[in-house]
């Protein structure tokens, strides 16, 4: 039996016919509706068996932490002094501070003084507060320093007390670069009490759980 062929001319017009576009070298290939689209044209991810795609895949970006409000000098003056680690004056429970001040049973009355700063000495972003502290026992004496608590979630948390010796009032405190500056007026080991011809100011940061002094720096005071 002989076959017979059918003319090219033939099957061209019956693929047009139905609607189909054929390009055997082309950079086109038939799309729904008889629409073409380019091979090199960008083509979306195929949906999977539940209705998602590759790109439900991709997590969005994570929210930014919320920020840690800033201690303040006032809240300070209604937290407390001693911790459970870290005794204060070796009281062995915290005192509790109102409107910056605490009188014990034994006469001894516990001030913060009005210098005082905010920033970050722990590392962790947070504002933290230093204040100037005086204990007066009763006597003649009169002894300074200075408190760091520590911001934990917008909180004041003791951290510790650094002395500074006896009618050594502070003058300024700063605090920059991880670094608290604290300017106080102290006088030579061989001179009285009353002769304050000091202007010191020493530098501190946090190292570990403690608040050291690193350097200090001292000017003639009138």
């Amino acid at each position: 039996m002989r076959r017979t062929l059918l003319p090219l001319a033939a099957l061209a017009l019956v693929l047009v016919a139905g609607g189909c576009k054929v390009e055997i070298n082309g950079g086109a290939t038939p799309g729904p509706g008889g629409t073409t689209v380019p091979s090199d044209s960008p083509v979306a991810d195929p949906p999977f068996g539940d209705g998602s795609s590759a790109n439900d895949n991709v997590s969005p970006s994570a929210a930014p932490p919320a920020k840690v409000p800033a201690l303040t000098c006032d809240q300070v003056a209604e937290s407390e002094l001693g911790s459970t680690k870290v005794r204060y004056n070796n009281y062995p429970d915290p005192i509790p501070l109102t409107e910056g001040r605490w009188a014990g049973e034994d006469g001894v009355v516990v001030a913060l003084q009005p210098p005082c700063a905010t920033g970050d000495l722990t590392g962790d972003g947070a504002a933290d507060a230093l204040r100037a502290i005086m204990l007066d026992g009763g006597g003649t004496g009169k002894f300074w320093g200075i408190v760091l608590w520590r911001n934990v979630k917008g909180a004041p948390a003791y951290v510790g007390t650094v002395d500074l010796g006896d009618r050594t009032p502070i003058e300024k405190i700063t605090i920059s670069a991880g670094q608290a500056q604290v300017v106080y007026l102290t006088r030579p080991d061989d001179a009285s009490m009353v002769e304050l011809v000091i202007e010191r100011t020493a530098t501190y940061r946090l190292i570990g759980d403690k608040l050291e002094e690193i350097g200090y720096v001292d000017k003639p005071h009138s």
